[in-house]
């Protein structure tokens, strides 16, 4: 589990902080790191070094309706998160990182994960429930291909919805094109009492 930090100034933004805090806000839905340009903070305690994020760390967020893992990239200064998130130090030998966080958003993970959150208001996912999960085990050179169709299915997905958006665009730049012989002020279009 990430760090817990207590107090209602735990997190408050500090320029010359000496760690980075990493947020859910800073990851797509994707799973990619939407910014290098992490929170800076001075935590009001010590934090324990094994808090502290190394490159191929895995962060799940075990509250919430996302289902997003992140393969920690790693960074020059020291970078936590908070509790919101499970640290998956994976063994490199038999599992990739971004085997494991691809797998924690599949489906069947989904659906495991979904059947076993407690909560009304904020779905929770316990430890236990995160180590109940069977994850198939591939040789490392068929993790490697797994995840390369994976990345051509994003990239796939990702053409296609920017193609319909300028599909989009193109068609109304089209029909307001048409509209340009008979423009009129809105004004005269006012119902008169």
């Amino acid at each position: 589990m990430g760090a817990t930090l207590r107090g209602r100034d735990a997190t408050r933004p500090d320029p010359n902080g000496s760690y980075l805090f990493l947020r859910i806000g800073d990851i797509s839905h994707d799973g990619a790191l939407l910014t290098n340009d992490l929170l800076r903070i001075e935590p009001n305690e010590p934090i324990n070094p094994r808090s502290c994020l190394c490159p191929g760390d895995v962060l799940f967020p075990n509250r919430g309706t996302r289902a997003t893992a992140l393969v920690f990239p790693g960074m020059e200064t020291r970078t936590i998160v908070g509790p919101q998130f499970f640290i998956i130090r994976p063994n490199k030998t038999q599992i990739l990182p971004e085997y494991l966080a691809w797998f924690l958003g599949s489906a069947p993970a989904v659906e495991h994960f979904k059947a076993l959150k407690k909560g009304t208001h904020v779905p929770i996912i316990d430890r236990r429930d995160l180590a109940a999960l069977a994850i198939p085990l591939p040789p490392l050179s068929k993790q490697h291909q797994l995840l390369e169709i994976a990345s051509l299915a994003l990239q796939e997905r990702q053409l296609t919805e920017r193609l319909v958006h300028l599909r989009w665009q193109f068609v109304n730049a089209q029909l307001v094109q048409l509209t340009k012989d008979s423009s009129t002020p809105i004004t005269s279009l006012y119902e008169q009492d």
